[in-house]
């Protein structure tokens, strides 16, 4: 019987064997169509071979009790096989380990700052939260929209870095002066002229003279207060005899009515959640839920309730999971739901755009619905200051020139 490549590939033993006339046992082997492979002759009382592990039980049956018989060695693909199933919980926790770690990866453990020095940290943290980038978030966070957020929130930020050191996130800033009004010099005369559109309220010269009236409405670069005052007592033969205004540096508050338009949109109809009573409940480990797989509800709603949640020495969130079957319907949804939302929106608009001495006097909603959306326009009535210095140009005569017009007058 002759045996292929095979047999070798899938099982062999190389073996030592020792005992007299070793070559009438390799004869028998030959003529029993025994496959021999890397046959040695050690000695004459010794030799080494490779045997497939078929041919090892006849090899075996001829040397009988005459040789002693020594496995040195197995191999082919399956005896590694066989033997990787024996170890097969070891093999499976090392795979497990391998994969906890490449999953640990995944996540930020510690987020350090570095750069700061008027801005605080505490605040600094919630905004990076704000936008996606937190201890326990994943590291496919877009960090573009992190510094957006960042710039958008703090003026003194001019320049913001964030990078990646294993589950380390560190952001770097780089803090500037926070841009002020430029001011003319105090010496300098100059007007307070409006910075922005509106109708006047109030006007409060405290140096220079009022021009414009209450209720007036003034647009951008309107003098509110001039620095132009007419001179009423005249002293005669000073150079100041021909002049009939002189020039201050004016100062004064301003108060105007500004009005504000915008539009805010909502969806025409809410989608409301009816619960069945049918629930099938599940263990979510690090948002992975794994109830999902049991859920053959058409519509259903999912509540989780943690467990556990710790980062260090290891990322481990377990949440106890609830998949609720529910019933869909659309209701439409009536403007006197809409007016905390709303007004929410106009608290967050004030603050992000309106100065923070602005007060909202009056406001006003408008609805229109459309096929699905719902059109909310606000009008709004601020009070607000205004007014900003611009210098005032003056020429100024040369003397000698005017002594010699004179002259030549006479």
């Amino acid at each position: 019987m002759i045996w292929n490549n095979s047999s070798f590939t899938e099982h062999y033993r190389k073996i030592k064997i020792e005992g007299f006339q070793l070559d009438r046992l390799v004869g028998k082997c030959m003529k029993q169509n025994i496959r021999i492979k890397q046959l040695v002759f050690v000695s004459d009382l010794e030799i080494t071979l490779a045997i497939s592990y078929r041919d090892f039980r006849k090899l075996k049956k001829l040397a009988k009790s005459a040789y002693k018989i020594t496995v040195l060695e197995d191999g082919g693909y399956r005896h590694h096989a066989r033997m990787m199933w024996k170890k097969k919980i070891t093999i499976a926790g090392i795979l497990l380990f391998a994969a906890f770690l490449y999953y640990q990866n995944l996540f930020i453990a510690e987020i350090r700052v570095n750069g700061y020095e008027k801005i605080d940290e505490p605040h600094l943290r919630q905004t990076l939260a704000a936008a996606g980038l937190y201890e326990g978030c994943r590291k496919d966070v877009d960090l573009n929209k992190v510094k957006i957020k960042l710039y958008e929130e703090y003026d003194e930020i001019t320049w913001a870095g964030i990078k990646f050191s294993g589950n380390m996130a560190e952001v770097s800033i780089a803090e500037g002066a926070k841009p002020v009004k430029t001011k003319v010099e105090k010496k300098k005369p100059c007007n307070i002229v409006a910075d922005k559109a509106g109708y006047i309220s109030k006007i409060i010269p405290i140096e220079g003279l009022r021009a414009a009236d209450d209720g007036s409405y003034v647009k951008k670069g309107d003098i509110l207060i001039t620095g132009t005052v007419p001179l009423r007592n005249v002293a005669y033969g000073t150079e100041s005899a021909d002049k009939t205004e002189t020039y201050v540096h004016a100062e004064g508050t301003v108060e105007a009515k500004i009005p504000k338009r915008l539009n805010f949109y909502a969806p025409r109809y809410e989608r409301v959640r009816t619960g069945t009573g049918n629930k099938i409940w599940g263990i979510s480990i690090n948002d992975h839920n794994m109830a999902k797989a049991l859920n053959s509800y058409e519509a259903s709603q999912i509540k989780s309730q943690n467990l556990i949640n710790i980062i260090r020495p290891f990322r481990l969130k377990i949440d106890l999971v609830s998949i609720e079957e529910v019933i869909l319907t659309d209701r439409e949804i009536q403007n006197s739901q809409l007016n905390r939302t709303i007004n929410a929106q106009i608290r967050q608009y004030a603050k992000e755009n309106l100065p923070k001495n602005a007060q909202i006097l009056n406001k006003s909603l408008n609805f229109s619905r459309e096929k699905n959306i719902i059109t909310i326009g606000v009008t709004l009535e601020t009070l607000q200051q205004i007014g900003i210095e611009e210098e005032i140009i003056v020429d100024k005569p040369d003397r000698k020139s005017k002594e010699g017009d004179n002259q030549r007058g006479d």
